[in-house]
This record gives structure tokens, sequence and C-alpha cells, in this order.
């Protein structure tokens, strides 16, 4: 790995599920839920028998494919999950600090985006939970064709906020994003693991923070994010 060492001036890409909000459980939840309604209990005990940890960073289509659902049968049934898991979110699953840390770089002006797998509207449910001050650069699963680990959502931000990628970070949760921003050329990338963190090995990744606070591009935000 790289050392952890600040820049002057920098660009901030976050990833969504398991950085802005620890929502990974939830997502598995619910797919659970959905599941058991429109395929049975029998079936979705099946899938049960799937680790969550398994799915982590997979679009949902891909988690769809994985867990064996038809082609036939996944529109609906990506309708019904997304539906269900925006009535379940809530400012509980906002992971600790990322709310002072955006308003900081906001008050800044700091140039920052997010990138994620999931469906748009996800996304913009998921960051709907903060408070910005503008609708959120983001490049979501129906932006590009080929998503994470392709390098595309990357490089579709980088364009779509003329960030210059040597002063650009990344922080992610995944092994996926992290070879994603890899292959874009970002040379700062941030793995920040959560609970269901544990099958990730994170090679590639610059430096593994405990807390936001641990990235030292973040020292002088101003932001309460200890």
């Amino acid at each position: 790995m790289n050392r952890c060492e600040p820049v002057n001036k920098y660009n901030v890409i976050f990833d969504i599920d398991g950085v802005i909000v620890d929502s990974e459980q939830l997502h598995f939840d619910v797919l659970l839920d959905v599941l058991a309604d429109v395929l049975g209990e029998q079936a979705s005990a099946q899938i049960s028998e799937i680790q969550p940890q398994q799915l982590i960073g997979l679009s949902l289509t891909e988690t769809l494919d994985e867990v064996g659902v038809p082609p036939s049968m996944q529109q609906g049934i990506t309708e019904k999950i997304i539906s269900r898991y925006q009535e379940k979110l809530s400012a509980h699953y906002l992971r600790p600090g990322v709310t002072d840390l955006i308003a900081a770089l906001q008050q800044n002006g700091t140039n920052f985006g997010f990138v994620s797998t999931a469906p748009r509207n996800v996304c913009l449910a998921n960051l709907g939970l903060l408070d910005l001050h503008e609708p959120p650069a983001l490049i979501s699963g129906d932006d590009v064709e080929r998503t994470k680990p392709f390098p595309d959502p990357y490089l579709a931000m980088l364009k779509l906020k003329e960030m210059d990628v040597q002063h650009t970070l990344v922080i992610e949760d995944t092994d996926l994003g992290i070879a994603a921003a890899k292959q874009a050329g970002i040379p700062w990338i941030y793995a920040w693991p959560h609970a269901l963190s544990v099958a990730e090995q994170y090679g590639q990744a610059s430096c593994v923070i405990e807390k936001l606070a641990d990235i030292p591009q973040f020292s002088g935000t101003g932001a309460n994010i200890e």
C-alpha cells in the first residue's frame, strides 16, 4: 500500500452504499423480504443461505442473477425492492461523521461527487438523508454500461466534475469499487470497512481507515469527524 499523505488541493468521490449509508444489511433484509413475498418462503429460505457479504458491491441486477432470480421476473422484483428499501431507509443508517464532513466540504467549496452501482432512485433516496445545498453530482448504475469493477463510473465522474485525477481521492468499502477507482487512475483510495466487510481484502487501497478523521486531506476541513 501507498502511504497516507495529504495533498494541497483535492476532489472527493464517495461511494454511497457502505460509505455514506451503512445500508448493506438493510439491502439484504429487503431482498429476502421481497423474494419471500414473490417467490414464497421456501425459495427465500434457500436464498437466505447466501451470506450478505457475498453480495456487497454488486449491482441489483447482478444480485438477482447471483441468487437465481429468472430474468423474466427481475424487473417486477427490482421495483418492489426499491420501493421497500425507500420505505425503510432513515437517517439512522448514515455512517459516523458523514453529515458533518459533507457540510464542511460544501462550506469550503470542495469539488465532490458520488458514484454507485445502485439504481439512480436508490442513490437519490440515500443522498436525500444529507443536507445538500444543490442537486448531487451523481453517477449511478443507470448511467454507465459497465459498472464497478470497471473504471467507467469513476471516469464518468472525473469528466462530469472536471476533476484533476491526480488530485482526487475516493472513499470505498469494497474491493470491486477500489479496483474501479484504481483502473481510473485515481491515486488516493481509502477503504472504510463496516460490519459486513469481513470478506474484503483491500489490497489495492492506499489506506484502510477506521474513521473519516484518518484521512489526512480532511484534517483542515473543520468537520467534526472524530
